[in-house]
């Protein structure tokens, strides 16, 4: 079941999204900025590209809880897993306890960990956050977990692998992310109809980290495939911060 493996191959999925640098004058956006909110959050957006590729996270440590399902089969598993990220860029996945189908386990938790695993370090910057793929709408400021966010509307200039239409959430004060949540607009695979997905992060110490994952695929032969993540624990083990 090569369904969520496609997606980690073409680095879509990981939580440690890399995204292009981008200079601040060649970013686009969908019309003018005619207010002081907007004009303060393409700035945040400025900052947001440009960071989010300076500061990558090395050395960190967390826990990874998996719970998969197949509707349709009626059947479902959960992995827990120590999650750690080594100052090169490598990410260690530790299994701790197994529960539930072993199908579930074997074909959607163990593909996407060993997917994240083998394709940690690379950058792809054709599936980047970035001007070049993408044109950036401003939709107005939400309320997340008691933090304010700049919400953008992202349409990719191309119908491309990789790419996704729906929204990215920058927070206001530190131009992070804090949630990312779209359907990717081509599909990576034959067994594919189509991909959503949301990532959440929350902010620690100056840094986005993974908080929530959810993943929900319709595949052609076993229905829906869900995959839902959440990430605990988490703390530094040999603090590095990689800047371009």
């Amino acid at each position: 079941m090569p369904v969520l493996c496609a997606l980690i191959v073409l680095g879509l999925l990981s939580p440690a999204t890399e995204v292009a640098v981008d200079r601040p004058e060649t970013l686009t956006f969908s019309g003018l900025a005619d207010t002081q909110a907007e004009r303060e959050s393409e700035q945040a957006l400025t900052r947001y590209l440009q960071a989010s590729r300076r500061n990558l996270i090395r050395g960190v440590s967390m826990m990874a809880h998996f719970a998969g399902r197949l509707p349709k089969m009626q059947k479902s598993a959960t992995l827990d897993a120590r999650r750690r990220v080594t100052k090169e860029g490598a990410i260690i996945y530790e299994p701790t306890e197994r529960q539930g189908d072993s199908t579930v386990q074997k074909e959607l938790i163990v593909r996407f960990i060993n997917g994240e695993m083998e394709n940690s370090g690379k950058e792809n910057t054709k599936v980047a956050i970035s001007n070049e793929n993408y044109k950036f709408k401003y939709k107005g400021i939400r309320d997340r977990a008691g933090r304010q966010a700049y919400v953008f509307e992202v349409n990719p200039r191309k119908k491309r692998e990789g790419l996704f239409k729906g929204e990215i959430w920058i927070d206001t004060d530190t131009a992070l992310p804090v949630r990312e949540v779209g359907r990717f607009v081509k599909s990576p695979s034959v067994f594919l109809k189509k991909v959503d997905f949301t990532r959440d992060y929350t902010i620690k110490e100056g840094v986005a980290v993974p908080q929530t994952m959810e993943i929900n695929s319709q595949t052609r032969f076993w229905g829906m495939a869900e995959l839902a993540i959440q990430y605990s624990e988490f703390h530094w083990e040999d603090f590095h911060v990689m800047a371009n």
